[in-house]
């Protein structure tokens, strides 16, 4: 038993600062990698089966909205789920989107449950909840080390980038707005799968590392991003936290 506990805190220690180095890249301040950003987001672009765009920097998601009135809102890509036209051709953020969502689906499907390294569970009374737990106290206790990661990667990420950030920045520039992607501020799921594939407990295959990879490279180099058929727009990041160069500026909780 205390060697399986060894194994899962030394794997947690490399997970954590796995969490932190994307924890520091989803808050970065510094000026934006404008050629890595443009050559991944070409990328994406050609796995969708679409030529380069058209790339159109701006100081701040404010900046970008008079440029991306056309592009649609959730609303619009729901709306082409539920009743697609017959003869119409679905914009490149649905097909961003499905994409996203069948990557993430099968990196899932190559992460293991690593059993071996998880004591037996602890017996709890019918009904009774878990506690609410630190990591450390997670490992102690003998929560699954997969909720481990789940729990203090990706949901952690989520509430300090998403809850912190990017939906506060949604809602101040006000409903209907259209769909983009959050550049750096996705780093909540990446860091997920970057945890598994660093630590050497998934392997993900050339193909999912590939797309896994494009993904990284947007997250480290850029804001947020609109893309459109033809031109894709994409902002700077901050400057310093919630504010952006055109002086835009975000309350953050």
């Amino acid at each position: 038993m205390t060697a399986l506990r060894h194994d899962r805190a030394a794997y947690w220690q490399q997970a954590s600062e796995i969490r932190d180095e994307w924890s520091y890249l989803g808050r970065a301040c510094t000026p934006a990698d404008q050629p890595a950003a443009e050559s991944a987001l070409t990328q994406l672009y050609a796995r969708l089966g679409r030529p380069r765009p058209r790339f159109a920097w701006v100081a701040s998601p404010r900046e970008a909205q008079p440029l991306v009135s056309d592009l649609p809102t959730l609303d619009d890509l729901y709306r082409w789920i539920v009743s697609p036209p017959r003869d119409g051709v679905p914009p490149l953020a649905s097909d961003l989107a499905a994409a996203v969502a069948r990557l993430r689906g099968a990196l899932d499907d190559q992460i293991p449950s690593p059993a071996r390294f998880d004591p037996p569970p602890p017996r709890r009374k019918k009904g009774e909840k878990l506690p609410r737990m630190n990591a450390e106290q997670a490992l102690a206790y003998g929560l699954p080390f997969a909720e481990i990661v789940r729990q203090h990667v990706r949901q952690a990420l989520f509430d300090e980038l998403a809850h912190g950030f990017y939906l506060p920045a949604r809602r101040a520039l006000g409903p209907d707005r259209p769909v983009c992607w959050y550049g750096q501020q996705e780093a909540h799921w990446i860091a997920y799968y970057d945890v598994w594939r660093r630590l050497g407990l998934a392997g993900y295959g050339t193909v999912l590392d590939a797309d896994l990879d494009v993904w990284q490279v947007i997250a480290r180099s850029a804001g947020w991003f609109w893309p459109g058929e033809d031109v894709c727009v994409v902002s700077e990041r901050p400057v310093s936290p919630g504010v952006f160069a055109d002086g835009w500026t975000v309350q953050l909780r």
